[in-house]
C-alpha cells in the first residue's frame, strides 16, 4: 500500500459502524439514459476477505505486499513525456495490446502518493485491462517514478490539472473521436481524478481536448475530505502510518527538488512527526498554499464531487484505517438530495446523477485481499472496463458526459 495522501484513520466508532458495517451500494438516482442506467445497474460482487487476514489494518498492510506475476503479456510498451505549463514533465507508460484498435479504448491509471507506474496494483490493473484489449497509460505523477528527475515541484492531492493534461495527451495521441478514454485512480490518484472531473463539471477547469470521450471513471479509496483525514491521522493509533509516509516522502524527494533553496530550508527545521505537520512544513508551501488548512480546503474532491458529470464509480471500505467512511456516507446523502431537488449536474442538456458510491464492509485501505489471496479490485477493474468498453449501452457514457 499504503498509497494514500494526507490520509487517515477509518472511524471504527459505533455510530459509523452501525451505519455501514455491511456491504452496501449507495447510488444517486440515475437518469434513464442507457449509460447512467448501466452504471446504476452494474453488478458489484461483495468482497469476501481472507479468513485469517482480516480487519482494516491487516488488510491494508498485507494488501500493500501484493505484487504482480512475472507474466508480462504481449503488449507493446512505450514511454511518453508530457510537458506541463510550469516546466515540469510527467512520464506516461503506454502499454498497447497486440491487435489494439481505437475502438477498444484506453484507460489512464493514477497511483497513490507512495506509488508509481511500477506499483504492484498498477501493473496488475494494466495487465488485466490489456487482456481485454484495452490500451493503458500508467502515469508517473510529479516527483514519482520516471517523472522524478524531470520535476522541481511535488505531487499532491490537488493536482487536478496534471490529470487533465494527461487526458488531453491521450486524446491527441489517439486521435479518433469514437475511441473512449477511461481513467481510474487509487488513493491520492483517486482524489486527483475526482477533483479534476468535479472542477470540469463545475466550470472551474476548462474541459481539455477529448473530454467528450472520457468515461467512465473509477476511484478507489480516495481521501476526499483531507481535513477529516488529517484530523484522524492525529490519533496515536496511527503513529506507524505517519512515520511510514513521512519517511517515504522525504526519502523520495527528487534531485531537482533537493536543489531548491526553500526545500533545503525546510529540511533544517525539526522533522515533522505527523502528516499534518508534514503538510504544514512541506506540502503547503512547496505547492503554493497559505498553510495546510488552505491546502486541505482547496484540494479535497468532496467539495466538487457532486458536480461530476462523467459517470463515476467510487469504491471504499467501512474499515479503511486511513480514510474515514463518514466522508463517503455524507457524499452519498448529498448526491441523493441534489438529484431529488433537480440540481444534479447536467451533461449534453440531460439531467442525471452521474456518481455511484460503493461501500464495502471490509477491505482496509485498498487492501481487498480475497480468500484466494488475489485482489478484489483487480477483478473489479477488469469487469468494470471490460463491460463499459464492450457493451453498446455503456458507449453512451461518453456521449452523455459531453459538457461542451
Amino acid at each position: 500500500m499504503m498509497d494514500s495522501c494526507t490520509t487517515n484513520y477509518a472511524v471504527a466508532q459505533a455510530s459509523d459502524a452501525a451505519a455501514v458495517v455491511r456491504d452496501e451500494t449507495i447510488t444517486s438516482v440515475m437518469d434513464v439514459q442507457a449509460g447512467c442506467r448501466w452504471l446504476a445497474e452494474l453488478p458489484i460482487p461483495p468482497f469476501q476477505q481472507h479468513r485469517i487476514l482480516r480487519g482494516g489494518h491487516l488488510q491494508t498492510l498485507i494488501g500493500a505486499r501484493m505484487g504482480h506475476t512475472d507474466h508480462v503479456g504481449d503488449a507493446v510498451h512505450r514511454c511518453h513525456s508530457i510537458e506541463l505549463a510550469d516546466g515540469d514533465t510527467l512520464v506516461a507508460h503506454d502499454d498497447e495490446p497486440q491487435n489494439w484498435t481505437p475502438a477498444k479504448g484506453s484507460v489512464l491509471l493514477l497511483h497513490g502518493i507512495c506509488g508509481c507506474h511500477s506499483a504492484g496494483y498498477m501493473v496488475r490493473f494494466q495487465r488485466r485491462l490489456n487482456e481485454h484489449g484495452i490500451r493503458t497509460f500508467r502515469l508517473d505523477m510529479r516527483g514519482c517514478g520516471d517523472s522524478a528527475p524531470l520535476c522541481r515541484s511535488i505531487t499532491h492531492a490537488g493536482r487536478s490539472e496534471d490529470v487533465l493534461a494527461a487526458i488531453e495527451f491521450i486524446a491527441r495521441l489517439v486521435d479518433d473521436v469514437s475511441s473512449p478514454i477511461g481513467a481510474l485512480g487509487v488513493s491520492l490518484g483517486a482524489n486527483q481524478l475526482l477533483l479534476a472531473a468535479g472542477r470540469v463539471g463545475s466550470g472551474k477547469h476548462t474541459a481539455p481536448v477529448g473530454w467528450d470521450r472520457v468515461g467512465p471513471l473509477l476511484a478507489i479509496a480516495p481521501p476526499m475530505d483531507l481535513q477529516l483525514c488529517s484530523d484522524a491521522m492525529e490519533s496515536a493509533k496511527l503513529r506507524f502510518y505517519n512515520w511510514y509516509f513521512i519517511k517515504h516522502l522525504l526519502r523520495r524527494a527528487s534531485a531537482p527538488l533537493r536543489e531548491r533553496d526553500d526545500y533545503q530550508a525546510m529540511l533544517r527545521l525539526p522533522k515533522p512527526k505527523t502528516l499534518r505537520q508534514f503538510d504544514r512544513q512541506f506540502t503547503a508551501p512547496l505547492a503554493g498554499f497559505d498553510n495546510e488548512r488552505d491546502y486541505y480546503r482547496a484540494s479535497s474532491a468532496v467539495s466538487v464531487a457532486a458536480d461530476i458529470a462523467v459517470p463515476t464509480l467510487i469504491v471504499t471500505s467501512a474499515d479503511d484505517p486511513l480514510v474515514p467512511v463518514r466522508s463517503f456516507t455524507t457524499l452519498a446523502d448529498r448526491l441523493a438530495q441534489r438529484t431529488q431537488q433537480g440540481t444534479a449536474p447536467k451533461a449534453a442538456g440531460l439531467h442525471h446523477g452521474a456518481v455511484r458510491v460503493h461501500i464495502s464492509a471490509a477491505g482496509g485501505h485498498h487492501g481487498f485481499m480475497q480468500r484466494d489471496r488475489t485482489g478484489w479490485t483487480d477483478e473489479l477493474v477488469s469487469d468494470f472496463y471490460g463491460s463499459a468498453f464492450a457493451s453498446s449501452p455503456a458507449r453512451s457514457l461518453t456521449a452523455a458526459s459531453d459538457v461542451g
